[in-house]
């Protein structure tokens, strides 16, 4: 769980250019389709942001505040 998360952030943070962390999570075990099933949540969850936030869309449900450790 700790790469995949490591993964997504980095992916996040630097727009898709990873560096080492591509081979920090494979390293730990991650497989091809497990990686790509990561981007392509990563890019779901942004573009659906995007598209909120174009939209105006009114939050329906309680908002999840992040605590970083």
């Amino acid at each position: 769980r700790a790469a995949l998360l490591a993964l997504a952030r980095a992916t996040i943070d630097h727009r898709g250019r990873v560096g080492g962390a591509l081979e920090e999570a494979r390293g730990a075990g991650l497989s091809d389709a497990e990686i790509v099933e990561l981007v392509a949540n990563v890019a779901l969850t942004i573009f659906t942001n995007y598209l909120n936030e174009l939209a105006g869309t009114d939050i329906d449900f309680p908002i999840v505040h992040h605590h970083p450790q």
